[in-house]
């Protein structure tokens, strides 16, 4: 089975085409996701966080996203920090989640990729990368502010360095050929 992994940076639209894939039956993790969900169950991770990060970054059990989002996002190192006390605990959870799929490929979502130095670890790497002004606006859309937003990115990889890595891009602008993208990236990884 292959291991693919779609990066972007926020705004991006990397969930919008890991949700396509998905409907072609590619079995998708999406790191994110199980990230929040490690962080407000398991203890040894909730534990770190609130060791370095004060009891306010969990409300009751539930991670204080907002909160996180603010340390970390101003401050490289926290990132850094939060990063290392996370990301262990995901790539336990993904390699057990491997273990279940029966499928040609996988696809891991995760917009830090590169960050964390796993770019070796996948077979195939598909970039999803938009015109800035267009990822910021899809943002406004969702309700973020333009700061927070501008925080984020600067603190993700840019897009030069995701067509660099990547074996495949999708350029995901408004009026483009996205199905048509993702139908010839499925095919390729049925094929090979």
């Amino acid at each position: 089975m292959k291991k693919v992994a779609i990066t972007g940076g926020i705004g991006s639209g990397k969930s919008y085409v890991s949700n396509k894939f998905a409907k072609l039956g590619v079995p998708i993790y999406n790191s994110d996701d199980r990230a929040n969900i490690i962080m407000s169950t398991n203890i040894n991770v909730k534990t770190s966080m609130i060791n370095n990060f004060g009891n306010d970054c969990y409300i009751g059990d539930e991670l204080n996203k907002k909160l996180v989002s603010k340390i970390v996002f101003n401050n490289k190192s926290k990132l850094r920090l939060i990063n290392s006390i996370v990301h262990p605990f995901v790539n336990l959870d993904y390699n057990a989640w491997l273990q279940n799929q029966k499928s040609n490929y996988t696809i891991y979502e995760s917009a830090i990729i590169y960050e964390n130095d796993s770019i070796d670890k996948f077979d195939k790497i598909i970039g999803v990368i938009s015109d800035t002004e267009l990822k910021i606006s899809r943002l406004l859309e969702r309700g973020m502010k333009r700061e927070s937003i501008t925080n984020i990115m600067k603190n993700q990889t840019g897009d030069l360095d995701i067509i660099r890595i990547s074996d495949f891009l999708i350029y995901n602008n408004l009026n483009n050929n996205l199905n048509n993208d993702i139908l010839k990236i499925h095919s390729q990884m049925l094929d090979n």
